[in-house]
């Protein structure tokens, strides 16, 4: 069964915080990392566990997927009907805030 990706303020927040630094540059590519991004998550629905668990966390249920340089955190719900996205966060910003 597919479960619902739902996203959360603060990762719409990040992502519009990594498309508008990158656009800085160069606002073509800005576009496609948001894309590919948003593109990655939605795969999640079908394959919840894709992702690994997040080391700093251990716990089963928060996951990861990574598209570099980004850390796409997420959490499986407990009844099993969504994957909520916590965070986007760039891996050189050390542990995530969730």
């Amino acid at each position: 069964m597919a479960r619902k990706v739902i996203w959360s303020d603060e990762a719409i927040a990040d992502l519009g915080e990594v498309v508008a630094r990158i656009a800085g540059d160069n606002r073509t590519a800005a576009e496609a990392m948001g894309l590919t991004i948003f593109e990655r998550t939605r795969m999640l629905a079908d394959f919840s566990q894709a992702g690994r668990v997040v080391p700093e966390e251990r716990d089963p249920n928060v996951r990861e997927i990574i598209v570099d340089p980004y850390r796409v955190i997420y959490e499986l719900s407990a009844n099993g009907l969504t994957v909520d996205i916590l965070r986007v966060w760039h891996a050189a910003r050390g542990r995530p805030e969730l």
